[in-house]
Formats: structure tokens, C-alpha cells, sequence
């Protein structure tokens, strides 16, 4: 049996790098503010901000709440010295996002523009395409703000051991509950869906066997010939299958499912699901709706026997936990429910990570 270990933003965020949405918004609108309190200007391709006289001291900007009440207060300022202006109502409605939720999904916000503008806009074409290099900008200072602050930043000192990858897997976690079941780890594929090479460090210090593989299925920080996939991969979702009758191919421009024919790690992917039956790990990956065209493949694939769930414990003095969230993410994923409930493994056979 084979062993297929999925790796998400989690997994990075629990050694304390700064990869979330939010982490990355902090940065860019500090950036934008920062810029503006030192020169009186800044013009950007999302954002413009004038002031026609000195501003005293630079405000509080410590967090993301503090960079945005920053924004609101410089938007209401009635004089004529100060002006703000977004060139995008995309970035414009992140910041909103933001202000409601406190957190935000630029992939799933992306996703959810698109459809709004492709029912309603008079101007398609046009609107697409402003989207859309909207869209690759803000790709773009991500993957810029990963290589030059997060891991540039933040070294992993004394990775922990991982060995238990390649222990057998008990019965009692396969639908199969037949004593003489093989279990014998034979081959494992770590799909890494994090641009961060984070999970490398693990792989040198285990000196993990010629049977592990790994696929930076979502691309590789600082390698060409993987780039980043940055986009929304749900082609079962109602509203996309509507795209198709449009004809308009900028609908696609950041849809995962094309992305993944760049490279030859999606068809890996599927050459080692075809070729045994297998278990799926989930360490830090949220199985959220982004990427369910590749996770419906994964969990209801014939050879799928186990879905066991690493899960995120809020704190060592507490139960609290993502568990039944996680269960709650990965039912999206298939259409016949009962089958969810016998590959999924259950909470007290599985452990936190």
C-alpha cells in the first residue's frame, strides 16, 4: 500500500512562518503606508494616496486592524491636502473582506468577483482583463513577499523527525478491515501544496528512502521551471460551468485546472493514485473548496482506502481542536457521503500534528 501526505499552509504556519493571507496583506499595505508617510505619495497599481502638506509622526502600524483603521481614517479626511483613491474595487473589496471577517481568501475572492462580474458586467472583456492583471499583480508581490521576507527570514533549526511516515498502516484505519490486509508502506508521495520549501528541511534530515517523492504541485519558490500557481480550482462548482457557454477564454486565465498542464506534477500525481491503493495524510491543509478539483480526484479515487487527519490543536492545556471543521471541508469533496464516512479515519484512531 502507498501513502499519499498531503502538505498545506498549516504545516508553515505551525513553525511559525508568516505565510497566511493576512501575513502577506499586513506586509503590502505597510509597505503602501510606509511609503506614503515618507514621501506624501503613493501610487500604485491597486491604490493611490496624496498629500499636499507634511503629516507629524507616523501612526500606529503594528497590525493589520491598525494598517486598515489607518486607510479608513485617510479616506474620510474631508480636507482638500489628503486624498485616497482605489484604482481597483477587487482590492478595494479585500480590504472590506478584511474589515468584516477578519481574515481573508484572495483565491476565493478572486473566484467569487469573477462570477459576480461575468453575470453582470456590460463590458466583459475589459473588466476580465483589468481583473485579471489585477489579479497576477497581486500573485506576483506575493511570491515576492515568501522569498524575500518569510524565507529568507525565518531558517528552521532542528526539524523534527517525521519517521513515522513510513510506519505501517493499522487495519482499523482502512475500510478494509480484514486482519491480512497489506499495510506495508511501499511508497509515499508528498504533495506539497505550499511554495515554500519548508518540508525539504525534513526530507534531507530523514534521508528519506528512494521511495519518497515530492510535488511542489502548486509551484516552487525561486524555481522557473515550476512556477506559482496562484488561482481557484473548483470546475465542479455550478456558476463555473456556466464559463464554458461564454466564450470567453480570460474566464480562464487563473483557473487551476490549465495551470496544472505547465508541468508534468498533476499526471505524477495521478500515476501514483493509479498505480495501488493508497492512505492520504492531511498535515496543515484546510481541503478547502480552492482546490477541489484535484482533492474530489484524490479522495474518491477507487484506490483511496484511508483519509487520516493530522489536526491542528489549539493549544497543549486544551481539546480544542479543527478536527470536525476539517471532516466538515473534506464532505465538499464527494458526492456520495456514505463513502466520506468510511474513508474517513475517525478522531480517536487519529492524532494532532
Amino acid at each position: 500500500m502507498n501513502r499519499l501526505v498531503l502538505i498545506g499552509n498549516g504545516f508553515d504556519l505551525s513553525h511559525k512562518l508568516k505565510t497566511s493571507y493576512n501575513d502577506f496583506l499586513f506586509y503590502y499595505l505597510k509597505k503602501i503606508l510606509n511609503d506614503f508617510f515618507s514621501n506624501l505619495f503613493y501610487e500604485g497599481k491597486l491604490i493611490e494616496l496624496h498629500s499636499k502638506s507634511s503629516i507629524n509622526g507616523f501612526p500606529k502600524m503594528e497590525t493589520l486592524d491598525d494598517l486598515i483603521i489607518v486607510l479608513n481614517i485617510l479616506k474620510s479626511k474631508r480636507d482638500s491636502n489628503i486624498s485616497i483613491k482605489y484604482k481597483s474595487q477587487f482590492f478595494q473589496e479585500i480590504i472590506e473582506s478584511y474589515q468584516h471577517k477578519k481574515w481573508v481568501d484572495l483565491e476565493n475572492h478572486y473566484f467569487s468577483y469573477l462570477l459576480r462580474m461575468s453575470n453582470a458586467s456590460s463590458n466583459l472583456i475589459d473588466d476580465l482583463s483589468k481583473l485579471n492583471q489585477e489579479f497576477e499583480y497581486l500573485k506576483t508581490e506575493l511570491e515576492n513577499y515568501l522569498r524575500e521576507v518569510v524565507i529568507s527570514d525565518n531558517p528552521i533549526q532542528n526539524p523534527a523527525k517525521f519517521d513515522f511516515l513510513l510506519e505501517d498502516i493499522p487495519v482499523d484505519q482502512l475500510i478494509d478491515s480484514n486482519p491480512d490486509y497489506p499495510t506495508c508502506i511501499e511508497n509515499i508521495h508528498v504533495l506539497n501544496f505550499n511554495y515554500t520549501p519548508t518540508f525539504n528541511v525534513y526530507a534531507e534530515h530523514l534521508n528519506l528512502k528512494k521511495n519518497t517523492s515530492i510535488n511542489f504541485i502548486h509551484g516552487e519558490l525561486n524555481n522557473p521551471d515550476n512556477p506559482i500557481i496562484f488561482g481557484f480550482g473548483d470546475e465542479h462548482n455550478d456558476e463555473y460551468k456556466k464559463f464554458e457557454n461564454k466564450k470567453e477564454n480570460q474566464l480562464f486565465e487563473h483557473i487551476k485546472s490549465f495551470k496544472y498542464l505547465r508541468t508534468s506534477n498533476y499526471q505524477d500525481l495521478i500515476r501514483f493514485i493509479d498505480g495501488n491503493e493508497f492512505q492520504v495524510c492531511i498535515m496543515g491543509h484546510s481541503c478547502g473548496l480552492s482546490d477541489r478539483t484535484m482533492l474530489k480526484e484524490i479522495f474518491e479515487h477507487i484506490n483511496c482506502k484511508s483519509i487520516l487527519i493530522y489536526y491542528h490543536k489549539w493549544g497543549p492545556d486544551t481539546h480544542e481542536n479543527d478536527y470536525v471543521n476539517k471532516t466538515y471541508e473534506i464532505s465538499r469533496h464527494f458526492a456520495d457521503k456514505g463513502m466520506m464516512r468510511k474513508k474517513v479515519v475517525s478522531f480517536e484512531k487519529s492524532e494532532a500534528l
